[in-house]
C-alpha cells in the first residue's frame, strides 16, 4: 500500500517536472523569437516604435526569468548543492527578472492606455508626451530600479541567515516584506489605473460608433482590443498573486509551473495582437512547411532510384 502511494505521488512529481520543463522551453522559444524579429527588423534598417522597443524589452526579461526556472527546475529535480555566490547572483537575477516583467508589465499597459485613449485632460496630454518621448529612459529606470530592489533584497536575506541576532532579524524582515509587498503593490495599482480609462474610452468608442451606419468590422476592432485588455491584466493579475502569495499555497515545482504560465499566455497573445509579429510567425511557419515538403519530396525520389 505504501509502496503503491509513493510510486503514485513520484509519477505525478514526474509529470509535474515535465510540464513545467515543457512550459519553460516553450517560452524560452516564443520569447527569443520576439527578440530575434525586433533585432532582424533593426538590421534591415526597420525603425521600432516605442510599443515594438517595450515589447522587445518584456520578451528580454522573460528570456531571463524562464531561463532561470528552467535552471531551478533542474536544481529542485537533481537536488544539486551551488556555492553562495552563485545563489546570491542567480537569486538577484531571479528575482530582478520577475520585478521587470512586472513593471515592464504594468508600463505597457500604461503606454496602451495613453496612445488609445482620447483625454485631452492636460496632464493625461503630458503624461502622454512624456511616455512617447521618454520612453526608453522609463525602460531603463525600471530596470535598475528591479536590480537595486532585488540586490537588496536577497542581500538581507544573505545576512539574516549568516547573523543570530533576533531584534535586528525581525527589523530587516519586516522591512523586507514592506519592501516586496511596496514593489509588487504599485505596478499592480499602475496597471489597475491605466486599465479603466482605456476600457471607457473603447466602450465610448463602440457606443458612438453603433449609432452609426456600417461599423461592424471598426466595433470588431474594438471588441478584440478589449479582449486583449481584459486577458492580458488577467494574467497579470495572476502572475502578481502568485509571486506575493504563492509560496504560502504551492510548492516549489507548482510555483514554477503557475509562474511560468503567465510570460508564455501573455507573450503569445502579444504576437497575436502585433501585425508586424504575426507576420512574421506566419513567414516561419510558411518556410518551415515548405522545407518539411521539399525534404518529403527529396526522401521519396531517393526512394524511387
Amino acid at each position: 500500500m505504501g509502496t503503491s502511494v509513493v510510486s503514485t505521488d513520484l509519477i505525478q512529481q514526474l509529470c509535474l517536472v515535465s510540464i513545467t520543463g515543457i512550459l519553460c522551453m516553450i517560452g524560452l522559444m516564443i520569447q527569443t523569437f520576439m527578440v530575434v524579429v525586433s533585432v532582424i527588423d533593426r538590421l534591415k534598417g526597420r525603425p521600432l516604435t516605442p510599443a515594438d522597443l517595450l515589447i522587445t524589452s518584456i520578451a528580454t526579461s522573460r528570456i531571463i526569468f524562464q531561463f532561470l526556472s528552467l535552471l531551478f527546475l533542474l536544481w529542485i529535480t537533481f537536488n544539486q548543492t551551488f556555492s553562495t555566490t552563485f545563489l546570491i547572483v542567480v537569486g538577484i537575477l531571479d528575482i530582478s527578472s520577475t520585478n521587470c516583467n512586472i513593471w515592464l508589465s504594468a508600463l505597457l499597459s500604461v503606454f496602451y492606455s495613453l496612445k488609445i485613449s482620447n483625454f485631452y485632460n492636460v496632464f493625461f496630454l503630458y503624461l502622454k508626451k512624456i511616455i512617447s518621448q521618454r520612453l526608453l529612459r522609463v525602460i531603463v529606470v525600471s530596470v535598475l530600479l528591479s536590480i537595486g530592489c532585488s540586490s537588496v533584497e536577497v542581500m538581507m536575506e544573505y545576512v539574516d541567515l549568516r547573523k543570530n541576532s533576533t531584534i535586528h532579524n525581525v527589523q530587516r524582515r519586516t522591512f523586507k516584506v514592506l519592501l516586496f509587498l511596496v514593489w509588487n503593490f504599485i505596478p499592480f495599482l499602475f496597471y489597475v489605473i491605466s486599465l479603466f480609462p482605456l476600457l471607457g474610452s473603447l466602450c465610448r468608442h463602440m457606443y458612438r460608433m453603433r449609432r452609426e451606419d456600417n461599423v461592424t468590422g471598426h466595433l470588431d476592432t474594438y471588441i478584440k482590443t478589449i479582449k486583449f485588455t481584459v486577458t492580458s491584466f488577467c494574467c497579470f493579475a495572476l502572475f502578481v498573486t502568485t509571486n506575493v502569495f504563492g509560496s504560502y499555497f504551492l510548492d516549489s515545482c507548482e510555483l514554477l509551473l503557475v509562474f511560468n504560465c503567465f510570460p508564455l499566455l501573455h507573450s503569445i497573445y502579444i504576437i497575436y495582437m502585433t501585425a508586424r509579429l504575426r507576420s512574421h510567425v506566419f513567414t516561419t511557419l510558411r518556410g518551415g512547411t515548405k522545407c518539411l515538403l521539399g525534404r518529403k519530396v527529396e526522401s521519396r525520389s531517393g526512394n524511387q532510384t
